[in-house]
C-alpha cells in the first residue's frame, strides 16, 4: 500500500512538471509570435461555395490588367456569357471566377496602342492585315 502512494505521489510530481514545462514553451512561443504547440494544426482548408461576383467586382478585377474603357467592355462580356451559362466551365460549376477572368484572351479586349504595333523598329504585319481588313469593313458597309 505505501508503494502505490509513492507512486501516485511521483506521478502527480511528474504531471506538475509536464504542465509547468509547457506553460514555459508556450510563454516562449507567445512571445516569438508562433502558434501554440498545443492547438490542433489544421492542414486542409475548408472550401467555400462559390459566390457570384457583382459586375463591380468584375470591372475592378478587370482594371489590373486593361484600361477603364476595356475593362468596361470586358466586364460586360464576361458577365453576360456566364450569367446566360449559370456560372458553370462546361458541363461543370464555376469554382473560381478570378481564374476564369485569366483564362479568358483580354488581349482581344485591348484596343489601346492595336492598330501601331512595332516590332524592332518595324512595323507589325498582323497590325497591317487588321487595319487593312478593318478598312475593307468599313468601306463594304
Amino acid at each position: 500500500m505505501m508503494l502505490i502512494l509513492q507512486l501516485k505521489k511521483r506521478i502527480e510530481i511528474l504531471e506538475a512538471q509536464i504542465k509547468e514545462q509547457d506553460q514555459k514553451i508556450n510563454d516562449l512561443l507567445i512571445r516569438l509570435s508562433v502558434p501554440q504547440a498545443n492547438l490542433p494544426v489544421t492542414t486542409k482548408e475548408k472550401k467555400t461555395a462559390f459566390v457570384k461576383p457583382t459586375v463591380v467586382e468584375i470591372y475592378e478585377y478587370a482594371c489590373e490588367k486593361l484600361s477603364n474603357d476595356d475593362a468596361l467592355k470586358f466586364t460586360e462580356k464576361f458577365h453576360a456569357h456566364y450569367e446566360a451559362n449559370g456560372w458553370k466551365v462546361g458541363r461543370n460549376p464555376m469554382k473560381d471566377w478570378k481564374a476564369a477572368v485569366r483564362k479568358w484572351d483580354l488581349s482581344t479586349f485591348a484596343t489601346t496602342n492595336q492598330n501601331t504595333k512595332i516590332k524592332n523598329g518595324k512595323f507589325d504585319s498582323d497590325a497591317a492585315q487588321r487595319i487593312y481588313n478593318d478598312a475593307q469593313h468599313y468601306t463594304k458597309g
